[in-house]
This record gives structure tokens, sequence and C-alpha cells, in this order.
């Protein structure tokens, strides 16, 4: 998941060999030698994640970390600092300001990487709910949020029932939220079917990681729990268990041991990004979210998709990505309807919307803007894997055909798939001009068969 990364420091040795490292990892990488020159980087890019050394020479970091805080553009992009003194007031006093982490020089370059994919996951998830809010805001299809907001919770999972009851009893006293605990093993079992906690802080034993870790994949794939946050808590750094732990899901890791002031300023952190991100997914579900969708594949409609388009090219644009766009037909559809009847004609769409959305990712958009044609835009893609994902939904298509509910018959279907592209080394075209590229790919589908993928002239 590579992204574009903002490294502010006023050393020059410092910000070249950093550089080096996370280029090397294929991110992005602005540089700022201080706060002021920081501000002049971001008044024309905005970064997925910013770096600052504590040691700036025009101010103090932490107090710059509060200031990108109350700016609406750098609001909710994560923030870590480096320093190269572990100091519990400083660390304290950065996660107090807003700082996501503080890593510590020498790093690690594999535990840096992982937590970088980490924060960059989280940050990736909040930016599309805000992209579809800013859609909905569009529209007029935003409600208010409400006023009431219910008292949030955190679950401790640890190896043995002791360890949770005191750190609950020491928690308590500073943290208002609902505080439950349970053993590794029995919060494994109450994760189905229990209602789920805002955050998880799971005690990972270096010695024995696999109980934590199992558990931190486990919160991660379940539906009712995937949202929530995962604090995991080691009592000493192990570098193989705190990579595992962020590739597994983990929205952060605390390296100390239990240390209640710290984990109350992380916990909350959680809670925070946890109530935000539930708010968009609220919005984004409300009544009113009717009035754009497609009430037969439950797919978006054309009212969505395209203000949706325009202010995904307008952010891919300002942030160097590139996205793709396309259009798809299914072959001979007047011919299911002639044969087989409208409800059959229904199904086939039914089910090829649900095909394309499970086999979609969560920031794509799929969407129905015709009787059977459907508009897919990938974000942050390549042509490659535009072209790869468009073969693979035909093939979802070809290979399996559409058994019918009430006859006892399948429906063999096929699409025929247009593609171009948008966003960085591609032309700064209006969205109503690539959909008429990506339109003229799939004619060229058609004429040359059906069943098959074609690329725009100007993506080729």
């Amino acid at each position: 998941m590579p992204g574009k990364l903002l490294i502010v420091d006023s050393i020059a040795t410092n910000r070249i060999v950093l550089k080096v490292r996370l280029t090397n990892a294929v991110y992005e990488v602005l540089q700022a030698e201080n706060a002021a020159d920081a501000q002049r980087v971001l008044a024309k890019a905005t970064p997925d994640l910013i770096l600052i050394n504590v040691q700036l020479d025009d101010c103090d970091s932490v107090d710059f970390c509060k200031l990108l805080r109350d700016q609406k553009q750098t609001a909710f992009i994560p923030i870590v600092l480096i320093t190269s003194e572990d100091d519990r007031t400083e660390r304290l006093r950065a996660l107090k300001s807003g700082a996501n982490d503080v890593l510590v020089r020498p790093m690690d370059e594999v535990v840096l990487l992982a937590r970088l994919r980490s924060l960059l996951r989280s940050h990736e998830s909040v930016e599309e709910n805000q992209l579809r809010e800013r859609t909905n805001e569009a529209l007029g299809f935003a409600e208010p949020s409400s006023a009431f907001t219910p008292r949030s919770s955190i679950h401790l999972a640890t190896p043995e029932a002791a360890t949770s009851v005191r750190w609950a009893s020491l928690l308590k006293p500073i943290l208002p939220y609902k505080i439950t605990s349970r053993i590794h093993g029995d919060t494994l079992k109450d994760i189905s079917h229990a209602p789920s906690p805002d955050v998880f802080v799971i005690a990972v034993d270096p010695l024995e990681p696999e109980p934590g870790l199992r558990l931190v994949a486990e919160i991660r794939a379940r539906t009712v729990t995937r949202h929530a946050g995962i604090l995991v808590m080691l009592e000493q750094e192990d570098r193989e268990t705190v990579v595992d732990a962020m590739d597994l899901g983990a929205s952060d890791v605390m390296l100390h041991g239990f240390d209640a002031d710290e984990l109350s300023l992380r916990v909350s952190n959680l809670v925070s990004q946890k109530r935000f991100s539930d708010n968009l997914r609220a919005n984004l579900t409300s009544g009113l979210q009717a009035a754009v969708t497609d009430p037969l594949t439950g797919l978006f409609n054309r009212r969505y998709a395209m203000p949706h388009l325009s202010r995904l090219q307008d952010q891919a644009m300002r942030k160097g990505r590139q996205f793709a766009v396309l259009l798809a037909d299914l072959d001979h559809f007047k011919a299911v309807n002639d044969q087989f009847g409208h409800a059959a004609g229904d199904e086939v769409l039914s089910e090829t919307a649900r095909r394309m959305r499970e086999h979609l990712r969560a920031i794509d958009l799929v969407a129905r803007i015709g009787g059977e044609e459907f508009l897919i835009v990938l974000s942050e893609t390549n042509l490659e894997r535009s072209q790869a994902t468009a073969s693979r939904l035909c093939a979802l298509l070809r290979d399996r055909p559409i058994p019918l509910t009430h006859q006892s018959s399948e429906v063999p279907i096929t699409m025929s798939v247009g593609v171009t592209m948008g966003g960085k080394g591609y032309p700064d075209l209006p969205v109503e001009d690539l959909l008429r590229q990506a339109d003229k790919a799939l004619y060229e589908a058609k004429a040359l068969g059906r069943d098959q993928v074609c690329i725009s002239k100007l993506a080729a």
C-alpha cells in the first residue's frame, strides 16, 4: 500500500537516510527542514503520513503536532514523532498532542515499515469513508450527527485472569469507558456473539505469542469486530512479534509493558478514531442512502457514482495516484429476458452485482448505471492490475452460469469490459470524458466478439 510520506527534520543527514529507506520500500517521499517549510509543502500536497523529528530548529515538535491536528487538511493524517531518547515523559507529551506513535532511533527498518503499513491501512479506511461522506454532502443526503453518543467500551485480553483484573482496577479511575476483561481463550469464544467493544487491548507474551496474535487475526476477520481498534501490549520489544501483530491488523503496539497513563492515551486515541469512522459509516447506511442506491442490486446508482468519481479523481490528482474506470456490460442480456423472463433477468443482474462486490476491494466503487451496464472505479491501481481485475470479473460470469431460483435451469452469461485510466501520468480529463473513453473501449470489446476486456487508447 505505498503512499506519500512527508519527513520533517532539521538535520539533512537524517532526512536523506530516512528517505532512502522509505524510497526503497516504494513510498513517495516529500521533505521539509522545519515546521515552516512543512507548511509550504502541505500547501501544495497532502501526504498520507507525516514523520517529524522531535528536534526542529524553528519550533517545538509537539506544539507543531498540535497545530497539525487543529488544521482541517491534516487533522486525520497519521503523525509519527522520531526521537533519539526513549523518554517516558516526552512520549506521553507527544501522544497527548495527537501523535499516533513515537519511534526511537536507531529504528529497526522491518519494524518501522510494519508500523507505517499499519497506520496507512487505518488512514486509507478513514479516507475512503470521508470521500464517500463528501459525496453524500454534495448530493444533499448527509444527515447531522446524533447528539447522543453511547458510552464507549474497551476489552482487556490477557494470558491469565489476574493480570486483566489488576489492569482494569487501575484504568477505571482514569478512563471514562466501560471496561471488561477476559483471558485470550475466553475472548476468542465471545467475539462471535458478544457485543463488540470499541477497542481491544491484547497482552502478548513474546515467549508464547501465538494465542495473542491469533486473537488479533480473529478480531480482524470477524464481521462484528473488524472495525474495532486493537492495541497490542508487550512487556519487552520483540521484533518478530511486533511485525506479526502489525501485519495481522493491530492498530497500535505498546512496547513498554503496562503503564496506565500511556495506555489511557493510546486507547483514547483509538476510541476517537473508532467513533469518527463509525459516524461516517452510519451516515453511509442511513435511510437517505436509498436515494442513491439501485433497489434491485443494492449497488450505488449513477446519481451517486458520478460525483463520487469526480471527487476520487480530484484526490488522485492531488496525491499523485492512479485510478481506473471500468464500464462493464452484460452480453446478449435481452436474450436472457426473452428466453427466461424478466424475473430471471433480475436474478442475473442481482447475482452479477453480488459477485462483483465480493471480488472487489472495499475501497473500490461498483455502481449500476444502466439496465445491464455497470461502472467500476478502482482506486490506487495501475493499468496492469486494472486489466487483471477486469479479466477476473469476466471470468466470474463466464465460468459459473447463474442458477435460477424458480426454474430448474442455469443462465450462461458473459460480460464485456472497457477500461481507461486517470490520475498521475494521464491527462486530467473531465469525468464525462473518462466515461466516454471507457465506453469506446467497451464498444471495441463488443465488436471484437464480446466476453473480453479492451483498454482505451488513452490508457494504453
